[in-house]
């Protein structure tokens, strides 16, 4: 029995668990845990919630077309990852856990080093699969050359069919209506702006693709023009996995070839790919330095900024830009949209960190978390370096600090 544990790779096409656990028709269980520690942690996020429960209800429902479905466990993934081995184990059935690397904060690191630790202790098969590109040694002057030889790999097959057995597993579990229900907090939003899954995914990346795309290189840094789509609006699903960064660079290309007698075209699309390389620069740089989550990359600047609780001034001054009461105007424009749509373009986000940082003399900690807290597309490893670089102390010799 192959154990197929879906977490930020919530897509069934180039998924390289998904295409590995499937193959020979073997029998395959598709699962997600619902771990109650995310939705108590102080960086999660109403929009972010939501958007995730509605991937995991497309991929449900995309599941079922090939004869499978997907299981909500609800628990300690550690316990229920081990309970569900014993399971098929006491059935003289021997598991395979495919799952795919996610770059972590420290609580990610521990459990999965506890179940790979499990699963060795047991002399029990698992693959451990790429999400997205990653160079899993240190080799900088190698990571450009490795991240396009991935991009232009031929990704992996989505399956025609899975073959799930009818089981009867005794593991707390939930249906679809309970998830709501129980998690009614993170559905319940007045507006939603970005909705989530797999297909929702590909019909966002053609529409970019087919007109949305024209004149990205300029337009990303006007943000009323990239709030109603200039922009590809996809980095929530990059965030989840509904879309792989290999995907979105193949379609891009192959446009970009299409139009390349139109050189404005073609520029738009080679920015928009350079762009998207951040992404998995950004996530590398968090897998060598799980620390720059939540710490100064540079100890020296630790002075400067750490989480300390605020004084009444700074606290005051926390709360205008948190509910965009500044006095400036694009600033407070901004930070409403964030609360409003769970988003901000890319310019906007810079800015309201500097501002806070530089201008306010407040720690990006405090911004990020509230970054977090109403992101669709927060991410770790992209939102707190960025916080790290507008603070000006990503570069411990730069004569520039302010």
């Amino acid at each position: 029995m192959n154990l197929l544990w879906f977490r930020r790779d919530l897509r069934l096409s180039d998924n390289e668990i998904v295409s590995l656990a499937t193959a020979n028709n073997a029998s395959v269980l598709p699962f997600f845990i619902i771990d109650p520690w995310f939705y108590q942690w102080e960086d999660v996020g109403q929009a972010r919630v939501r958007f995730l429960f509605e991937s995991l209800e497309n991929l449900h429902n995309n599941l079922q077309k090939l004869g499978s479905s997907l299981t909500l466990f609800e628990g300690n993934p550690v316990e229920i990852l081990q309970q569900l081995t014993q399971y098929f184990l006491d059935r003289q059935q021997t598991p395979k856990l495919y799952f795919n690397r996610d770059v972590q904060v420290e609580y990610g690191i521990t459990r999965d080093r506890a179940i790979l630790d499990f699963y060795r202790s047991r002399n029990l098969d698992y693959h451990l699969g790429l999400n997205h590109f990653l160079q899993l040694q240190d080799n900088r002057d190698r990571w450009f050359a490795e991240y396009y030889t991935y991009q232009r790999a031929t990704p992996y097959p989505a399956p025609k069919n899975i073959n799930t057995p009818s089981l009867e597993i005794p593991l707390p579990q939930l249906s679809f209506r309970q998830l709501k229900y129980k998690y009614r907090e993170f559905w319940q939003m007045k507006k939603v702006y970005f909705r989530g899954g797999e297909t929702e995914a590909k019909t966002t990346l053609r529409s970019f693709l087919d007109r949305r795309f024209e004149g990205y290189h300029w337009k990303l840094s006007r943000p009323w023009l990239a709030q109603w789509g200039a922009t590809s609006h996809l980095s929530p699903h990059l965030t989840f996995g509904t879309i792989s960064t290999r995907q979105v660079y193949q379609k891009t290309k192959a446009k970009a070839i299409e139009l390349s007698h139109i050189p404005k075209a073609e520029f738009s699309l080679k920015n928009f790919r350079d762009r998207l390389r951040w992404h998995d620069s950004f996530t590398q740089r968090l897998y060598f330095h799980p620390e720059i989550a939540y710490q100064n990359r540079y100890p020296e600047f630790d002075n400067w900024y750490n989480p300390a609780e605020l004084s009444p001034q700074k606290q005051a001054l926390f709360q205008a830009w948190q509910d965009g009461l500044t006095g400036f105007p694009l600033i407070d424009a901004s930070m409403r949209q964030l609360k409003h749509m769970g988003w901000m373009n890319f310019r906007m986000r810079a800015m309201c960190a500097t501002f806070l940082t530089i201008n306010c003399g407040i720690s990006w900690h405090h911004g990020a978390r509230h970054y977090m807290n109403y992101l669709v597309d927060g991410d770790l490893a992209i939102d707190n370096w960025q916080w790290q670089m507008q603070a000006g102390i990503t570069n411990p010799l730069s004569e520039t600090f302010r």
